[in-house]
């Protein structure tokens, strides 16, 4: 009787998710998906570009986003999860390490946006695209001369 007892507790205790914020938090993992394979497609650089990447960034931030519903606040299911996710295999060579950087931003941004916190999703995708934009921009880590110092450098010589 005392299982069952803790069960009760236990389902009462967890965070059920109503419809709309359901809906909500799908809505706003996907708005944040695109919104991340967009910085991604003007910020990138090289010749591995690919247009199943930038699908595969808005899907990862809504399956997250469902999966930490599902899991809410219970470890049994946690755990669940984990021995059924662990049957998949991924094969796929990541070309260009920036693009796992791209993968953890967007499961970072479903997991924040699956648990409801909304300003630390939003917040935390605008800074991070403010970095990649500015990271682009200045071409930081480039050995070759930067094309934000050479405008620069060219406006100068205009007005001199």
């Amino acid at each position: 009787m005392n299982d069952i007892n803790d069960f009760y507790q236990e389902q009462i205790l967890s965070h059920i998710y109503g419809p709309y914020e359901i809906i909500f938090n799908l809505f706003l993992a996907f708005i944040l998906g695109l919104s991340i394979s967009f910085v991604y497609k003007k910020t990138h650089k090289g010749l591995s570009y690919s247009q199943s990447f930038m699908l595969t960034n808005i899907f990862v931030a809504v399956i997250v986003c469902m999966v930490i519903m599902i899991i809410g606040n219970n470890l049994a299911r946690a755990f669940a999860l984990v021995g059924a996710l662990s049957i998949i295999r991924f094969r796929t060579v990541v070309k260009d390490t920036k693009d796992t950087a791209y993968i953890f931003w967007s499961l970072a941004a479903g997991m924040a946006a699956g648990t409801g916190s909304y300003f630390l999703a939003i917040a935390g995708s605008v800074f991070m695209s403010m970095i990649a934009y500015i990271l682009n921009i200045t071409n930081y880590g480039s050995i070759h001369k930067s094309e934000f110092k050479s405008i620069k450098v060219n406006l100068f010589y205009n007005f001199v």
